[in-house]
């Protein structure tokens, strides 16, 4: 099947690992949450692995292997608080994200991280400029890859999913593309999976405005 090549109105993102480098520090911040609840030694791979089945409390009842309290989601963002000050963008994000809005493209941001850890990060990034729409993993009942959050993002953008784009860099972004029948492209550059074949590829962020405004 060959990928979709079809111009979009707007342009909705995935967050970590696709606008922002989380791969190193909130996976540590994960783990320490981990090993101070009592829970295995978990490595940053397992945790990259394990993040997008949904937001903080999903991801540290998979390890943990019980229910997550609010007392154990403030002890993750103490590690976490700490590691959001080191968040930046990838190279190259912001002149796209400029690009973008300087075309007229509608921006939104759909993430399974939860509004604390969302807003942190994008502070740090100094990305929040970027989107008046933000739907995060803790305001959605069935998390990626079901279409919820990106239905939503859509539905305040004012636009069909047909005339939106998903960027992602994880297998589960482009699922939930194709699940709300948006067009998926894969941020390669976040490197969470390989080429899908279905999908538009970016290899770096510079592609995006290309991609979207042409239609491939």
């Amino acid at each position: 099947m060959t990928a979709d090549t079809r111009p979009t109105a707007a342009v909705v993102f995935d967050l970590d690992g696709t606008l922002v480098d989380t791969m190193e520090s909130v996976p540590r911040a994960y783990a320490a949450t981990i090993h101070a609840l009592g829970g295995p030694v978990v490595s940053p791979a397992e945790i990259v692995a394990a993040w997008h089945l949904g937001p903080t409390a999903v991801v540290l009842a998979h390890f943990l292997g019980r229910p997550v309290t609010p007392t154990d989601v403030d002890c993750y963002h103490r590690y976490a608080d700490a590691a959001y000050a080191t968040v930046r963008p990838f190279p190259g994000v912001v002149p796209m994200l400029d690009a973008l809005f300087g075309d007229g493209m509608r921006l939104a941001l759909y993430t399974s991280a939860t509004r604390r850890s969302t807003t942190g990060m994008l502070a740090a990034a100094d990305l929040a400029r970027f989107f008046r729409v933000v739907v995060c993993g803790d305001e959605v009942v069935q998390p990626k890859p079901a279409a919820e959050g990106l239905l939503r993002a859509c539905q305040w953008l004012s636009l069909r999913p047909i005339d939106t784009a998903y960027v992602g860099d994880a297998e589960t972004d482009l699922a939930c593309a194709d699940a709300a029948g948006a067009l998926g492209i894969h941020a390669a550059w976040g490197a969470s999976c390989g080429p899908t074949g279905r999908h538009l590829t970016a290899s770096s962020p510079a592609d995006i405005p290309r991609l979207v405004v042409q239609g491939g």
